[in-house]
């Protein structure tokens, strides 16, 4: 064959292992691919007899509804093959990017940024539920915690503490380790924030209520920015790092990968309609309250606009 897509537990030494075994039965040509979401396609490089025709192809779920593709580039991945999987990834008819190799890439980087800090907003007190019709009403298809649901309890706990070790700036919570620990996985397991039948949901699951009780406390505009403000920081962070080259990357990625509205333009089209200035001055503001995570990065302090 002329490729290998291995899409196995997220454990990299499980993963070398299958390159391991499967690199001597392929030909010299043959592309190697991993649909990692978070782990390094560089250290996956190091089990390989030819690392240059080794790199990242990381879908999305659900696959046959997302559109976007990360193409991911290893420290030795070579033109050819990052080329090679880019054109491929479009005759699949999907929309694709291309990111450089550092914890959680792009997209899971900006998105579990995002779901730690709902996280952490509904441990303070603020009505989880309302977080979720927040983030709705505007315009993303589901909150963060119907989300998690989505991705699996598990998986959501486990990228969680991967990007706060890669990322010590970002504040864990044990909230989902929590709500694990109740035997709650998500749509996959019938029940989480809210239940399944069938893979449908059928309204809040009350068993939370003994994890994270629903208050009176409802989410608004100063939560819309803690969850919105701190994402355009971690996407100037990317920028400044090189993970993507360009701020239609990041757009691409938010709108095509999460969902995030369309009709915005984009993660860094709405940013540069709310004023870099002002998120900066925002983010500043929050940071002496909240923490490191929000201090603004150079990127963003540096320019007028993404654009």
């Amino acid at each position: 064959v002329d490729l290998v897509i291995e899409a196995v537990v997220e454990n990299i030494s499980v993963k070398q292992a299958v390159l391991r075994e499967t690199e001597p039965h392929l030909p010299n040509h043959a592309i190697f691919a991993s649909n990692t979401s978070a782990l390094s396609i560089s250290e996956l490089q190091g089990a390989a007899q030819r690392p240059e025709q080794v790199g990242g192809l990381h879908f999305f779920n659900p696959v046959e509804k997302m559109p976007l593709i990360e193409v991911i580039r290893g420290e030795k991945s070579n033109e050819e093959t990052i080329a090679t999987l880019f054109q491929l990834a479009i005759r699949f008819g999907k929309t694709p990017i291309i990111t450089d190799d550092k914890t959680g890439f792009l997209v899971n980087r900006l998105l579990v940024t995002y779901l730690l800090e709902a996280a952490l907003l509904a441990t303070e007190g603020v009505n989880w539920q309302s977080i979720d019709k927040l983030i709705t009403d505007f315009g993303y298809p589901m909150g963060p915690f119907r989300l998690v649901d989505e991705v699996g309890m598990d998986i959501a706990a486990e990228v969680g503490d991967t990007l706060c070790t890669a990322f010590p700036y970002l504040k864990s919570t044990d909230l989902l380790h929590r709500i694990l620990d109740a035997k709650l996985l998500g749509k996959k397991g019938g029940k989480g924030f809210y239940n399944y039948v069938n893979g449908r949901s059928e309204g809040v699951n009350m068993e939370i209520e003994s994890i994270v009780q629903a208050t009176d406390r409802d989410a608004g505009r100063t939560e819309l920015k803690r969850l919105l403000y701190l994402m355009v920081n971690e996407a100037g962070r990317c920028l400044e790092e090189g993970i993507v080259r360009t701020p239609e990357d990041v757009d691409t990625g938010l709108v095509f990968g999460t969902g995030f509205p369309p009709f915005l333009g984009g993660l860094c089209r709405w940013a540069d309609a709310e004023g870099l200035a002002e998120i900066v001055k925002t983010l500043e503001a929050f940071a002496s309250q909240q923490g490191e995570r929000f201090a603004p990065c150079n990127y963003l302090k540096e320019r007028k606009s993404f654009y």
